[in-house]
């Protein structure tokens, strides 16, 4: 695939994160995340680990903007923030970079970097 086609992926995939449902057709098969404090782990965790998150956003959902994006070979760097009111009345707003690696037109590794104690202590 071309690096266009991976940056458009990517922007995809970002916007279906925001919305609180990844985009799984985006998914290789052997798909894997990295997260801080978990490490790598399965795609299929990440969606239970995504989707345990949302379920504490009003409307299971945060409103991701992008702010910046690099783009080379198969790989592809966003910059993005958050913002999107919990369920306990407290207010999400994090910021985050994500790192996509494509393997036949489809996502193989991310790594996702946030504010993790942000995200702690809006839950509590």
């Amino acid at each position: 695939m071309s690096v266009e086609e991976n940056r458009a992926l990517a922007l995809r995939m970002v916007a279906s994160l925001g919305g609180g449902k990844p985009d799984q057709s985006l998914f290789h098969p052997e798909a894997e995340w990295w997260v801080p404090g978990h490490g790598w782990f399965p795609n299929e965790k990440f969606l239970a680990f995504a989707e345990a998150f949302t379920d504490k956003l009003v409307g299971n959902r945060s409103n991701l903007t992008v702010e910046g994006i690099t783009a080379e070979g198969d790989r592809v760097a966003i910059e993005a923030v958050s913002h999107g009111q919990m369920t306990n009345g407290r207010t999400y707003n994090n910021t985050y970079h994500y790192l996509f690696v494509f393997q036949d037109g489809k996502i193989r590794k991310a790594k996702l970097y946030n504010d993790t104690l942000h995200a702690a202590e809006v839950q509590r």
